[in-house]
C-alpha cells in the first residue's frame, strides 16, 4: 500500500478519530438507554429515524456525486466555485421539501402525534446537517477536518447528558441535546470554510447548475431513498405496528451493531473514495486493484466483529438493565449484518460509484430498489407478528440482498474484466 501512504495513513488517523468520535455515543446511548427505558428511548429511536431519512432527502446524493466532481476538479477553483454554489442552494430546496413533510408526519398521522415535539427538536439535525459541507471537504481531501469537528463537537455538548438527563421525563432535553452537537458542527464547519477560503467566489445565475447537480445526483438519491425503507423506515413501521417499548430494544441493538460496523467502515470509505473516484478514468485498472485489496482488508475485519458481538451481545444487552430483557435475541440476529453492510458499502460506493461509469450507477440505483421491495415484503410479513425481533430478521434478510446485488453488478468490473493498464 506503499502508493497510498496519504490514504492509509487517513484511515488510520480516522480510526482513531471516529474511535474517540463513538466513545461518546457508545457511553451517551447506553446511558440513556438505561435512565429514559425503552418506552422514552423508544421516542428518540423514533424521532432519529425520521431525521436521518429527511437527511437522506436533503443529501440527496451529493456526497457521492459532487465529492466525485470536486476531487475531479481539485485544480480548478473556478469549477469547485460553481459546484459548491449550485449544490447548497439544492439542499436548501431540499430542506424546504423536508420540513413540509415533518409537519405531515407530526400533525396529520394521528399515531405519530405522540412523537411530534420530539420530532420538531430532532428536525434541528436535518438544518445543521445541510450546512455540513462534508462533500465539499471530502472532495478536497480535507475529510480530517470534519472528522475533528465532528469529535470536538460531540466531547464538547454531550456530556450536557449526563447533568440534565435525569430520568424518563427529560426525553426531550436528551432530543436536544443530540441535535445541538450537530448545529455546533455546522456552526464550527462554516467558520473554517469562511477562513481557509476553499471557496473563493459565490457563482449566480445557477438555475441550470442546480438542476444538472440534482440531476447527477439523482440515481444516488433513488439508491439511498429505497435504502432509506430498512436504514429508517423500518423503525416508523415499527413505531406503527408497537409500542415506543419496542422501538426502544430495536433502536438500542441496532445503534450498537451500527456504531461498531461504521467505526471501521467509514474511515476507509471517507479516506479512499475521492483517490478511487480520482484514479477511476486514467488508471482504471489500479483503481480495480485497490479496491480488492480494500474489499479483502474489510471482510477480515468484520468477521472478528461479528464473533465478538454474538459471543458478547448477552452481557452487553444485560448491562442496559430489565427494560431490555429479550434484546440480546435482537443484537444476535444482527451480529453478522456489519458483514454485509461494509462489504457491500464497498462494492458499491468504490466498484460501481467510483469506478463506475452511469450504467454502474443505473445498477446501484438497482440493487437498492430490489432491495427496498424485500424490505418492504418482509417487513409487513414480520414486523405485526415479531415486533422487534421481526424487524432484525428483515433487516438481516436486505442487507445481504443489497450484498447480492452488489456483488452481482461488480463481476464485470472488479473480477472479470482485466483491461490495459496505463
Amino acid at each position: 500500500m506503499i502508493e497510498n501512504k496519504r490514504e492509509v495513513k487517513d484511515v488510520v488517523y480516522l480510526i482513531a478519530l471516529q474511535g474517540l468520535n463513538y466513545v461518546a455515543p457508545l457511553i451517551v446511548f447506553p446511558y440513556l438507554m438505561i435512565v429514559l427505558g425503552a418506552e422514552k428511548f423508544g421516542y428518540i429511536g423514533f424521532s432519529l429515524s425520521v431525521s436521518q431519512y429527511l437527511m437522506l432527502l436533503v443529501d440527496f446524493g451529493f456526497n457521492f456525486s459532487a465529492t466525485k466532481k470536486i476531487a475531479l476538479s481539485k485544480d480548478n477553483n473556478e469549477e469547485i466555485n460553481k459546484i459548491f454554489a449550485a449544490t447548497l442552494l439544492a439542499k436548501i430546496i431540499l430542506l424546504f421539501i423536508s420540513f413540509l413533510i415533518l409537519m405531515i408526519l407530526a400533525f396529520l398521522v394521528p399515531r405519530f402525534q405522540i412523537y411530534s415535539t420530539t420530532l420538531l427538536i430532532m428536525f434541528i439535525m436535518v438544518i445543521a446537517n445541510t450546512f455540513s459541507f462534508v462533500w465539499l471537504f471530502q472532495g478536497l481531501g480535507k475529510i480530517k477536518i470534519i472528522s475533528m469537528v465532528n469529535i470536538f463537537s460531540k466531547i464538547l455538548l454531550l456530556p450536557l447528558t449526563f447533568i440534565f438527563v435525569k430520568d424518563s421525563a427529560d426525553y426531550n432535553i436528551a432530543a436536544l441535546i443530540q441535535s445541538l452537537v450537530y448545529l455546533l458542527g455546522s456552526f464550527l464547519t462554516i467558520w473554517i470554510l469562511l477562513q481557509k477560503k476553499y471557496i473563493t467566489s459565490w457563482v449566480t445565475s445557477l438555475k441550470s447548475e442546480i438542476k444538472k447537480e440534482l440531476n447527477a445526483a439523482y440515481p444516488i438519491f433513488l439508491s439511498n431513498a429505497a435504502s432509506s425503507v430498512y436504514l429508517v423506515l423500518f423503525v416508523v413501521i415499527l413505531g406503527y405496528y408497537s409500542t415506543p417499548d419496542e422501538v426502544g430494544k430495536y433502536t438500542a441493538a441496532e445503534r450498537i451493531m451500527r456504531g461498531f460496523c461504521f467505526l471501521i467502515f467509514t474511515p476507509i470509505s471517507q479516506a479512499f473514495y475521492p483517490k478511487i473516484s480520482s484514479m477511476s478514468l486514467p488508471y482504471h485498472n489500479n483503481a480495480i486493484e485497490l479496491t480488492k485489496k480494500i474489499l479483502i482488508f474489510i471482510i477480515a475485519i468484520m468477521i472478528m466483529l461479528f464473533i465478538l458481538l454474538f459471543f458478547f451481545s448477552s452481557p452487553i444487552m444485560h448491562l442496559l438493565g430489565k427494560d431490555y430483557d429479550g434484546t440480546d435475541t435482537i443484537f444476535k440476529i444482527m451480529s453478522i449484518a456489519p458483514l454485509f453492510i461494509a462489504s457491500g458499502g464497498i462494492l458499491g460506493q468504490f466498484g460501481l460509484l467510483a469506478i463506475g461509469n452511469d450504467k454502474d450507477k443505473k445498477n446501484f440505483q438497482k440493487t437498492y430498489f430490489l432491495a427496498a421491495f424485500v424490505a418492504l415484503v418482509s417487513v409487513f410479513i414480520l414486523v405485526p407478528t415479531y415486533h422487534s425481533v421481526g424487524a432484525s430478521i428483515s433487516l438481516l434478510i436486505t442487507e445481504l440482498t443489497v450484498l447480492l446485488g452488489m456483488f452481482w453488478y461488480n463481476k464485470k468490473n472488479l473480477f472479470i474484466s482485466k483491461q490495459a493498464n496505463d
